[in-house]
């Protein structure tokens, strides 16, 4: 069973993110960090995470939810990956976020198991996109014919 250094949370407009013990290449890490800045989208990381959470929760075969499993996270220099396979292991989810998604901060190096319980889940779902954020988006797709 994995072991988180607490409960992730949201608060402030700051995500903390438990994360369990993790490989980094300077080996096995008790308390690895492999990212502090900021989120240029953070409704875009906020759904992310709340969907790979759905995902890792839900049994396509059969639908019956069990405990919650946790997604790995990796970071690999350029990018913070998470990833997960849903709970019976037939739906395998990845979300991907570049550097350039981010405001600042530098991206570490690691793999680990990140904690997105319950109380996380229902506080990213309130993360909103800033004002005027869906109208640039709205405004660069092609208009349907």
């Amino acid at each position: 069973m994995r072991c988180f250094a607490g409960e992730s949370a949201l608060a402030a407009d700051r995500l903390a993110l438990a994360l369990a013990p993790g490989l980094t290449p300077a080996g096995p890490e008790p308390l690895p960090s492999f990212f502090h800045g900021f989120a240029a989208y953070p409704h875009v990381v906020a759904r992310g995470l709340a969907t790979l959470a759905d995902v890792t929760a839900t049994r396509y075969f059969r639908y019956t939810p069990e405990r919650l499993r946790d997604p790995v996270l990796s970071a690999q220099g350029g990018r913070l990956r998470a990833e997960c396979f849903s709970a019976c292991n037939g739906v395998y989810a990845r979300l991907d976020l570049l550097g350039a998604g981010f405001d600042g901060g530098d991206i570490g190096f690691g793999t680990t198991n990140v904690d997105v319980g319950p109380a996380l889940r229902q506080a990213l779902s309130r993360v909103s996109p800033p004002v005027g954020a869906a109208r640039a988006l709205v405004a660069a797709l092609p208009r349907p014919r």
